[in-house]
């Protein structure tokens, strides 16, 4: 019954056990001691380090906000052998990047920048050579990697993403350095000057033949971003791949060199999404969320595809595809799809 009342709060302690205890409280309380030095550091310094990281990074957004950061000092905190200072510097860095890419100055682009390329790539292979990897690491190099992804330095950048590409034991390293990939490779083809590396191409051509059907889409995008006859050839045997997605990029790579070879994926693809139709409703995690962002970019890309080619298309081959836009239209619960698919309605039926 004692036990249950001192584990139990609805059981306070009889005034008896008061009593008790009182009787056991010695009569001579230990000595006082004055704090340490130490202690009193730990009560003032510690705080203080706190408020000064807090300020710090509200200085910093401030500083970006108004243009006056200095890349050339962020570079410099890449560079420091101070950890927080290095990967502060690399987010600066960072979001400079992203803010001069929304710029309409005439100023230099910070993308194109060699010492800003060097810096964040050096850290970037730097952080790779952790073993073993943890989470913190992981998400280092995400980071990273998309900070790369931001760059148009394809000189400084490419070697160590394509080292990190090659590699077989980090699945999540590779995508990542695929995506970053992507991402310099569509710039480049949207300002009119395609990539031309045989070695990126090269490396790209070997992960299209990965088990990983993760691998293989991503290969089958960038490849469409490279208008060279390897990676011609290659699309032309992956638009047969057993995976949907990796079809469908092949095909739409294919439609970006102006050719109609993957005209019955992209029939395909939009039938699949008519039957499984695209809602941001039933988005419950993470998993799903990426599902759904593959998924609604992928048919996106296929209907900007498939307006491309328009003037390429037979009577009956419009008259089909008019049918399944109308039908994708109808069935998506995404808007940004849903605008697109009746745009291209629209077009088929030359209203």
């Amino acid at each position: 019954m004692d036990a249950m009342r001192d584990d139990d709060p609805d059981f306070p302690p009889f005034a008896g056990d008061e009593v008790e205890e009182r009787r056991e409280t010695p009569d001579v309380l230990p000595p006082v001691e004055p704090p340490s030095a130490g202690f009193i550091v730990q009560l003032f310094l510690i705080p203080a380090l706190i408020v000064a990281v807090v300020v710090g990074v509200y200085l910093l957004f401030g500083q970006l906000a108004s243009g006056e950061v200095d890349w050339r000092r962020q570079v410099d905190n890449v560079r420091s052998q101070n950890p927080h200072v290095r990967w502060r510097g690399a987010l600066a860095l960072a979001q400079m990047l992203d803010a001069d890419a929304q710029s309409s100055g005439t100023e230099e682009r910070l993308a194109e920048n060699p010492e800003i390329a060097e810096a964040l790539t050096e850290l970037f292979v730097e952080t790779r050579q952790k073993t073993p990897y943890d989470e913190e690491t992981s998400a280092q190099l995400d980071f990273l990697s998309k900070a790369l992804g931001r760059l148009d330095a394809p000189g400084v950048v490419f070697p160590a993403l394509e080292d990190a590409i090659e590699t077989e034991e980090n699945a999540e390293l590779r995508k990542h350095a695929l995506t970053s990939v992507a991402m310099i490779a569509g710039r480049a083809y949207e300002r009119g000057a395609p990539l031309n590396d045989s070695t990126l191409t090269s490396a790209i051509i070997d992960v299209s033949h990965s088990g990983n059907s993760l691998d293989r889409h991503q290969a089958a995008f960038i490849l469409g971003l490279i208008p060279s006859p390897e990676a011609d050839a290659r699309l032309d045997a992956l638009v047969q791949d057993g995976d949907l997605m990796t079809r469908a990029n092949a095909a739409v790579g294919l439609a970006r060199n102006g050719s109609v070879r993957g005209l019955p994926v992209f029939e395909e693809a939009f039938a699949d999404a008519i039957a499984q139709p695209l809602d941001p409703a039933v988005v419950q995690n993470d998993a799903q969320a990426q599902e759904f962002f593959e998924r609604s970019i992928l048919l996106r890309n296929c209907i900007k595809a498939v307006d491309v080619l328009r003037d390429e298309l037979s009577a009956d081959r419009r008259q089909r595809l008019l049918k399944l836009t109308t039908q994708l239209a109808d069935a998506t619960q995404d808007p940004k799809l849903k605008n697109q698919a009746r745009e291209l309605q629209f077009a088929l039926a030359g209203e």
